[in-house]
This record gives C-alpha cells, sequence and structure tokens, in this order.
C-alpha cells in the first residue's frame, strides 16, 4: 500500500503542520504502508488555466509541462491520499488551492447523479483512493476548519461521488501554535507554563496505522486527536494569546 502526502505549508519541514503529517506517516510505515511527502511549496505547479485539454484535447494528461505530470502518475500507482494544509484565510494555502486544481486530468467530464447529486465520473474506476485531510490552526475554535472541511467533503463527492474517494479521517487541530511552542525548550517557550502534548502526536501515529489497516481514522482516536491541549476556556486562551503576543511585538517595536 502506497501512501502520498501533499503538505501545502509555504514552510515545508519546518511547520505546525509538518509536525502533525510526520508520525501519521510513521504510523502508516508501521502499518506497512511505504510513505512518501510532496512539499508543494518548493515544487513547480503552475495554477490551472482552464483549458480543459486534459478532458477535451489529450484526456487525462495536461497541457502544462512542469511538476505536476510526475505527481499525477505517482498517485496513479497509490493507495491513500494525505491533504495537508494550514488554515490560511478560512481555507487553504495557495500552494494546496493550486495542486487541486491541476487534479482535474484524474476527472473525467462525464458526469451522472450519484447519492443524489451531480457528480464526474471517475476516469481511472479501478483507482479506489482513500483522502485524509490534515490541517491546523492558530485559533481555538473547531468552526474554524469549517469552509475547509466542506470544500474538501464537496470535492470529495464530484471527484467521484464520494465512493471512489472517501475522505476516511480528519485531523484538524486547533490552537496549533502550541505544539511548536510545546517543543521548544523551556527557555524560549512562550508558554508560562510547561505543555504535555505527546499523547497527541501518538495518536498520529495510530490514525495512520488505523487508515492502513482499517480503512479509516476510529472514532476513538478522532476524539483523541481533537481533545483540547489545555483545559482552558476560549476566552482564557486568547488572553494568554495576547500577553504571548505582545512579548513578541515587544521585541519588534
Amino acid at each position: 500500500m502506497k501512501v502520498l502526502a501533499f503538505q501545502g505549508s509555504p514552510r515545508a519541514k519546518n511547520s505546525n503542520t509538518d509536525m502533525i503529517v510526520q508520525p501519521f506517516l510513521e504510523g502508516a510505515r508501521q502499518a506497512g504502508a511505504s510513505t512518501e511527502t510532496f512539499y508543494l511549496s518548493k515544487l513547480k505547479i503552475t495554477p490551472c488555466q482552464g483549458c480543459l485539454d486534459c478532458w477535451m484535447k489529450t484526456p487525462g494528461i495536461c497541457s502544462l509541462k512542469d511538476d505536476m505530470g510526475g505527481i499525477l502518475e505517482k498517485i496513479l500507482e497509490s493507495d491513500i491520499i494525505v491533504f495537508a494544509t494550514p488554515l490560511y484565510n478560512c481555507t487553504m494555502t495557495a500552494y494546496m488551492k493550486a495542486f487541486i486544481e491541476r487534479l482535474l486530468p484524474l476527472e473525467n467530464p462525464r458526469m451522472k447523479i450519484i447519492n443524489g447529486h451531480p457528480a464526474h465520473v471517475m476516469r481511472y474506476p479501478d483507482k479506489n483512493w482513500k483522502w485524509v485531510l490534515i490541517s491546523n490552526a492558530a485559533r481555538p475554535d473547531q468552526k474554524c476548519f469549517d469552509n475547509l472541511l466542506d470544500g474538501f467533503q464537496r470535492k470529495s463527492h464530484v471527484t467521484g461521488g464520494g465512493l471512489h474517494t472517501p475522505i476516511v479521517g480528519t485531523i484538524l487541530r486547533v490552537s496549533g501554535l502550541l505544539m511548536a511552542a510545546a517543543s521548544e525548550n523551556a527557555e524560549n517557550s512562550i508558554l508560562p507554563f510547561d505543555l504535555d502534548i505527546d499523547w497527541f502526536f501518538e495518536a498520529c501515529i495510530q490514525a495512520g496505522k488505523e487508515v492502513v489497516e482499517l480503512g479509516k481514522i476510529t472514532q476513538e482516536t478522532h476524539e483523541i486527536l481533537h481533545r483540547p491541549f489545555m483545559d482552558m476556556k476560549i476566552e482564557e486562551i486568547f488572553e494568554m494569546g495576547s500577553k504571548a503576543l505582545d512579548v513578541l511585538l515587544a521585541d519588534i517595536e
């Protein structure tokens, strides 16, 4: 089984997003899968031009010549696709958006009604991909992911009626900045207290195992992944964040 992770953070390996992706992939490897990470900010992926050549002139092949051609070939050999992006402007980064647009060659222009909604027929019906969505946000409220999740759910349906490309798990981590803060040396941390979140990274590993072995992230693991990092009210978290921001801004004022 092959797992491909497409990581859309501009900071690539030095990002909070990657702190989630890599333990997840470690779990997938422990379950026997092979994994590969693509850092989209390091690749040349031109935004889709809307020419529809991949539908009408060269079916399944994009007319743009960049890194996406090789990526599409790898996707055709994969089983699980991980979309990972920090939350930017209530949705995904520009790198992830360009990547998703360029997945159009995988779709067939023909459509039919599936589960009561119009959806594209799969160009490769024998490829039963599974999708995993990973994201993190600085905000402490889970609803901040609503637009991102809705977009991926709609894309999953349009791409294959939600049948060929089901989203089998999500890791949508609020208060994502605390991951880096908790991992820093105590003298450099912006936190006024020690924060142990090893349980979260262990759950990420477990999630990777489950997707490979069970075909989905179990409800139990999902609940652990989305457990609050701190037993604090949102108002208290905002107040603490404001104080930390004051400290950081004081260094540049």
